[in-house]
Parts: C-alpha cells; structure tokens; sequence
C-alpha cells in the first residue's frame, strides 16, 4: 500500500470525554444489551477459537471483545488501538478482569504485521474513504487458515434516516460505502478467500442513533427520539433480535476464512 486510506474522524473524537462517559471497568460483553448478545452469538458461532488461539481486535477499545475471547474461548488477546484514552482504558480493563492481554498504542497502517489465528475489526472500516483497501490491510494480520471478522453499524436504512435527523454531522462520520453486503462479496473474490458469513444483526436497536444537541422539542431531536423510545420497548423483548433486515437492523457482520 503506497498510502493508506483517509481516516474520516479525526483523532480528537476518540479522546473526548463523552466517547467513553458510560465506560468503566471492569468492562465486559454485556448480554442485557441487544447489541452485545446479538454479536457475542454471531461470533460464538461464526468466528470461534479453540484455547491457545491468538485473537486480534483492530480498533480495540474498551477490549470487552478481547476479554469475551480469553473468557469464553480461553484465547490469547492483543488490541490495536490508536487514542492515547482507548489504549489506557484497554489496558486498565484487562487488569480488571485479570486478562492477561496486550495493548499496542499504534498507527494500524504503520505496525509490522504478525500472523493471527482471528482478527476482528468491530465499527472500523467505516472511519475510512476506501473500505476495501482497509479490509485488505487486516488480511495481513490473518495467519494461513485464519479468520478476519468484520462489523459495521448499519446506516443504510432507517437508522440512516433517523440519523440525519438526529445529528447529521455524527452520520457524515461514517462511510456507508462500508455497509453495503456488495462490497464483502466482491472482496472475498478479489482476494480468494471464504465468506464464512454475511449477514444482519442487532434487530431494532435505538443504541445506534445518536441524538443532536438541539432543543428538546425540535423535528430533528423529537422525531429520532420518538422512534428510538418505541425501538427501546421492543428490544426489551429479545424476540427482536431475530427481526433483522437491511432497512431495519442496526449492525453487518462478515467473516471470512482465509485459504
């Protein structure tokens, strides 16, 4: 790679103070949370480890999906992150949990690769002008035989809506070229490789809106937050984790197996 992507989000958002406002540690996948049971089944069953496998997270503050691998897989963990506050909560994290896992503070374009039984790389890509080429950077990290699991919000219908109401700068942070099963499809041609799964999850979930800063009241706080309030009531019945769609579910998730 001559030069790698654009990242779109400037590093001062990963540093402000209300990215990690509701984090504390010890922080874990919590299965109360749609979000988190929808992603911890799709991981369980399509991107496990036996124990001793090593498992690396792009992008992995607070590290909870690093210590859901040593935990429930009994994995061997490292994290890349890139803010000064991602890598100390990280770090602070696994000593909480007494996970014996890595933390490297580094630019995940500069780093020397080393071979990994699985890389996940959860709400990344999208950051990027050229989601391809960032999906071809993590390959470099899979060992022969590996995994690369890959999970973007989905922006693409109605939360993407609801979103551009809300707060349509946080929107303009995210690249929905990534959120297109199109492009998992044609990278797993272009560079050989299995797709293990592709496939929508999270269900209704009002966590992946964020709302503007706006008066209470206004068409762009009022109508999101609306919507949101009935999506809450139906996620307290987990039967909504099963109703996923495109234009409705709040999260993609590729896994692809390397040859």
């Amino acid at each position: 790679m001559d030069a790698p992507p654009v990242n779109i989000v400037d590093k001062s958002f990963w540093e402000n103070d209300y990215y990690w406002a509701d984090a504390s540690v010890p922080c874990r996948v919590d299965m109360g949370l749609a979000f988190d049971r929808s992603l911890a089944g799709a991981l369980a069953v399509h991107a496990p480890t036996r124990p001793g496998e090593r498992v690396l997270e792009v992008g992995c503050a607070p590290a909870k999906w690093l210590i859901f691998y040593a935990e429930r897989f009994a994995a061997r963990v490292t994290g890349i992150e890139y803010s000064d506050k991602g890598a100390r909560l990280s770090r602070e994290n696994f000593a909480a949990a007494g996970v014996a896992g890595e933390v490297h503070q580094v630019d995940f374009f500069e780093v020397e690769p080393r071979p990994h039984d699985l890389v996940v790389s959860i709400g990344f890509i999208e950051h990027f002008d050229d989601p391809a080429e960032v999906l071809a950077r993590h390959l470099q990290f899979v060992a022969p035989g590996g995994r690369l699991a890959v999970g973007v919000p989905n922006f693409a219908g109605l939360n993407g809506v609801l979103q551009r109401l809300a707060e349509p700068g946080y929107l303009a942070l995210h690249n929905t070229a990534a959120m297109r099963p199109s492009l998992y499809r044609r990278f797993a041609r272009a560079h050989g490789l299995e797709l293990v799964h592709l496939g929508y999850l999270g269900g209704l979930d009002p966590a992946i809106i964020r709302l503007g800063s706006g008066p209470l009241l206004s068409p762009g706080r009022a109508i999101p937050g609306a919507v949101t309030l009935v999506q809450g009531r139906l996620r307290a019945l987990r039967v909504s984790d099963r109703l996923n769609h495109p234009w409705l579910s709040s999260y993609l998730l590729a896994v692809y197996r390397l040859p």
